[in-house]
């Protein structure tokens, strides 16, 4: 497969891309969902989750299917497997939501599955899409992709990124929820052809998530989630989990760049499966789980301070446990927020909104002498790129379909003009 595309974009009715630095046992790969449409049965409430694999599984989805209590309508299948709560997403807890699920498929049938905080049941009482039309309707929809590019070629892209719309998926508890997604391969372009086997650089990959999350009302309170197998360390605004068994040696650190955040652990003995009080433990009799691929452990971030809007910025490295990660800096400008990482800087829009108008920012020193940096969230049209009053990009023009642009460009404050 080495001559294959390193990433994939499945469109409509999906949303979902694949990327990956190589295809030897060595590549990073890592998958991101905006979910378009809901059409139930094996379908989970999934929308904006992600993984990442290196060396071993590391962000994970949890829990598993069949099993003592896994199959349809099982207390751990329709309470958490299926649910928000068990893949890398968001939660937004309203404590009075209710989640009716009386026809959902299978025996044990309840009225009403746990409250997860997260997205809701589509359909009547999540009730499988029957029809092509319902697959379209209101009830089924539940996501937008709205930009989804890589550059500077798909063979060996040294960026993959996408980004949804996901405010359908939740009930009225949100007024806003937007995902970006960025991958950065920091692997030489070549390496999948060239050596496909072999880990060039001590961090191979990075991958750079900003949402913007705004709730109806300021005490629903919110999460930000990363499943892992084993346990994860915690420490102020960053932690990190590792693959120490099974012949696994990856690890995945996490610099948690907003908000102002308590970053916390759940899981192990009696909490593999917890929601908000209870555990929905499966057994899996039927079919066993040597490695733990089901996880049994999260980290919850959440902000500090109640807010009505919040913006989470969170840069992950993927590396072997014995490497020590790069240094990460945040980049504040007057309408965007981005990070320095590596020879890469990345930059969205602080309200995940479109950028129409002209905005600044500025790249450290310390991020080297030349960068290779990536703006998201660009309105069609052209744009030009100043470092002070020199110009770096001379009126280039940026597609609807990805509102990026791409150029290396040396520290400096920045203006872009539309």
């Amino acid at each position: 497969p080495e001559g294959l595309p390193l990433r994939r974009y499945s469109g409509t009715p999906f949303g979902w891309m694949i990327a990956r630095t190589g295809w030897g046992k060595n590549s990073v790969v890592a998958e991101m969902k905006v979910n378009e449409h809901f059409y139930g049965n094996h379908q989970h409430m999934d929308g904006g989750a992600f993984q990442i694999y290196y060396k071993g599984p590391l962000a994970i989805d949890s829990g598993s299917y069949q099993g003592s209590s896994g199959g349809y309508n099982s207390p751990h299948n329709k309470n958490y497997f299926k649910r928000t709560i068990a893949h890398n997403s968001l939660l937004v807890y309203d404590p009075s939501e209710k989640f009716a699920c009386w026809n959902y498929g299978g025996a044990g049938k309840t009225e009403f599955a746990a409250n997860d905080g997260g997205q809701r049941m589509p359909g009547d009482r999540w009730e499988t899409c029957r029809s092509f039309d319902d697959l379209l309707s209101d009830a089924y929809t539940v996501g937008k992709t709205l930009a989804h590019g890589f550059g500077p070629d798909q063979h060996t892209p040294e960026y993959s990124y996408l980004k949804g719309d996901i405010t359908r998926a939740y009930s009225a508890k949100v007024d806003d929820v937007r995902r970006s997604f960025v991958f950065l391969n920091l692997e030489p372009k070549g390496n999948a052809d060239k050596n496909p086997e072999g880990v060039v650089t001590d961090v191979p990959a990075v991958m750079v998530v900003y949402d913007h999350v705004v709730s109806s009302d300021p005490s629903f309170k919110k999460f930000w989630l990363l499943h892992s197998i084993e346990e994860p360390q915690t420490g102020m605004q960053s932690f990190s989990v590792s693959r120490t068994k099974d012949g696994d040696t990856g690890k995945l650190h996490c610099d948690v760049l907003l908000p102002e955040a308590d970053v916390t652990k759940v899981g192990g003995p009696g909490k593999e499966f917890w929601v908000f009080g209870k555990n929905y433990p499966n057994a899996a009799t039927t079919r066993p789980d040597p490695c733990n691929e089901r996880g049994e452990w999260r980290v919850e971030v959440t902000p500090k301070k109640a807010a009505k809007e919040d913006c989470f910025l969170n840069v992950m490295q993927v590396m072997d446990n014995s490497v020590t990660h790069l240094p990460v800096q945040r980049i504040d400008g007057d309408k965007v927020v981005g990070v320095s990482v590596s020879d890469r800087v990345v930059v969205f829009a602080r309200d995940s909104k479109s950028l129409s108008d002209n905005f600044t920012f500025e790249i450290p020193k310390s991020a080297g002498k030349s960068v290779k940096v990536l703006l998201t969230d660009l309105e069609a049209g052209d744009w030009t790129v100043l470092c002070g009053k020199k110009p770096m990009v001379k009126s280039a023009e940026v597609s609807g379909e990805c509102g990026t642009l791409y150029f290396t460009a040396p520290p400096g404050k920045y203006t872009v003009i539309r």
